[in-house]
Formats: structure tokens, sequence, C-alpha cells
């Protein structure tokens, strides 16, 4: 009789054969052997119905010879202009009886900011009214009914806002490249989608010690008061332009270095298109392979449309052309 041992050893054997042979199933929704191609790898041109473009969002923009502009990039904060301040106080000691104003509010020269009742002797004692000096916003307000007033106290500080400046440090390296008057873009975090225009209006005596930059201010209009004291600002001084080189908005542009690429517009259908870019400012990136001047850009839902397919039913031109042809040798035969 055999070693009953020898026997289980067998047994075992064979089963762990049979585990190793029998297939492999994958779980649902995968695929062993040849994976799934990426969203968007494909490439190809992508025809899409109305419905769909404006449910990307698309919008366009056209490449065109334009001037590249060289600049200086820098960070600052809106400012109140120094001159268009004023801090309004009273002469006389007294005690508010009345505050018809809040911070915020806008007033108008000679508007009645509040009334304090004066130490000085009467029957009843004189009342003095507290008038606007300048028209503009009430930045700050330290008063309340009730209040005892000294003369040294700062009882509203008023601002015309309708031009601010924004205070921005240039780099020891951008001194030499700063001057006067130069036409600068402003953007906000308040106002992601808009630039602001201005100019440089004054121009530091000496750079800050600790940091190694120059203060410079920068004037810009804001006649519907959007920009406010504080607000932070990225900057973009023009120093000069390359001009009338082929180029497409900075957000037409995909890809990483080596890897770029756009969506050009024809009709409704998108094919990728890859680019080499050359200089770039803020607005605009040069294009120097790739279009020709007139190709319509994808500028907003470009990065969505990497992962659009074509509408059910709507045929590239290429198939539209193949099917065309088709009928047409029908009709022949």
């Amino acid at each position: 009789m055999k070693n009953p041992i020898s026997k289980l050893c067998i047994v075992l054997v064979l089963a762990m054969f049979a585990a190793l042979s029998a297939p492999v199933w994958a779980h649902e929704g995968e695929q062993h052997g040849t994976p799934a191609p990426a969203a968007g790898s494909i490439g190809g041109p992508v025809r899409l119905s109305g419905q769909a473009r404006k449910n990307l969002g698309l919008e366009t923009g056209m490449a065109d010879l334009r001037p590249i502009e060289t600049i200086v990039k820098c960070f600052g904060v809106v400012e109140a202009v120094p001159d268009k301040v004023n801090y309004i106080s009273v002469r006389s000691p007294g005690q508010a009886t009345k505050v018809l104003v809040n911070q915020g509010d806008a007033v108008k020269k000679d508007d009645l900011l509040a009334e304090v009742e004066s130490r000085q002797i009467g029957d009843p004692p004189p009342t003095i009214q507290v008038k606007a000096t300048m028209a503009g916003t009430v930045m700050e307000r330290h008063l309340f009914v009730g209040e005892p007033i000294e003369p040294d106290k700062v009882l509203f500080r008023i601002a015309d806002l309708s031009t601010v400046h924004v205070k921005c440090h240039v780099y020891e390296a951008d001194v030499g490249i700063v001057a006067l008057g130069q036409k600068s873009r402003f953007y906000f975090e308040a106002y992601p989608d808009q630039s602001f225009k201005g100019t440089v209006e004054l121009i530091g005596g000496e750079l800050e010690e600790e940091t190694r930059s120059l203060p410079v201010w920068f004037r810009l209009d804001n006649p519907k008061l959007r920009l406010r004291p504080n607000m932070r600002a990225e900057v973009r001084i023009v120093r000069g332009a390359i001009p009338d080189v082929l180029a497409v908005p900075v957000n037409a542009v995909l890809g990483d270095a080596g890897n770029y690429f756009v969506y050009v517009e024809n009709g409704d259908v998108y094919e990728r298109k890859t680019v080499v870019i050359g200089k770039r400012d803020d607005r605009y990136v040069e294009i120097t392979d790739g279009l020709v001047p007139g190709d319509v850009v994808v500028t907003q839902g470009n990065y969505q449309l990497q992962f659009a397919t074509s509408s059910p039913g709507l045929k590239t031109k290429k198939e539209a052309a193949d099917v065309e042809s088709k009928e047409k040798k029908k009709e022949k035969k």
C-alpha cells in the first residue's frame, strides 16, 4: 500500500496546478491585457451641436499678427490718493448728540455728518455742525452719540476714490527700466476676468533695505468705485513690444513644455493642433509653428473639449465627404 502521506502530497500539487490554470475574470469595467484609452487621447476632430457648445461654454479668439509686449511684473495694493483724503475734527470740546453717517457711506461736500453740543457757556449750549469738507466715501467713523469730544480727535476720514493709487515694490534688478508715465495693466482677485489700466505716477527715492526693492505708485481711474483700498493687485508694467508676430490669447494654449496644442474651430468642427510657442506676455503668446493668420482658436472651454465626443448623428467634414462620395458612386452604377 502506498504511503497515505504521499497520496495527500499528490492531491495538493494537483490542486495548485488547477488553481493556476483557471481563467482570471476581470471586474466589471476592467479589461486586462489592453488598457482602455484615456479620455481625450484619441485627439481627432470633434463635431459639436449648438447645445453642446453652449454646455461647454466655448469662446474663441483669432490667430493674428499683433505685438507681444515685454513687461515687468510686480505685486501691490490699492491706496487712496493722499491729496484726496480729508480728516475731520472740531475745534471746541463737546459731546456728540447726532451721528448721521456710517463707514462706507457716500457723501457730498457740506453734507451734515454729525452734531456736537459744545462745552462753551450758553443756554442752551451752542451746537457745532460737523460737515463733509469734500465729496467722497466715509472711510472711518470715530464718533458715537453721547461720546465726549476733544479738539484733537479725528471724527471722520473721507476719501475721494474716483482715482486711486496702487503701491508696488519693484525689485532692484528691474529699477532701471521703470519710468514715469509708463502704461501698466492691473489684475484683481475680485475681478478675475477683467484688467484695469493705469500709469506710473510716482517712483520712490530709495530702495527698502530689507527687500532690496523700490516703491512705485500707479494712478488708476476708478469712476465706478470698484477698486477699494487694500485690494491686492498683480501689476504688469509695459516696457516695450515686439511688433507684428503671429499670436493667440494665452488661454488658447494647453499642454506643457514641448507638447503645446490648441483647438481650431472650423464651423462646428474642432480640431486639436500641435503648436510651437515663442514669446509671451500676460495677454498673448507667440505661435511660431502650427497656425496661420485667421485661424479661430478656442479660448474658453478648451480644457473640457479634450474629453468631448462628437454629437450623435453628426459627422466630421471628412466623414461627410466620404458618405457623399459613396452616394455618387452608387448613382453612377
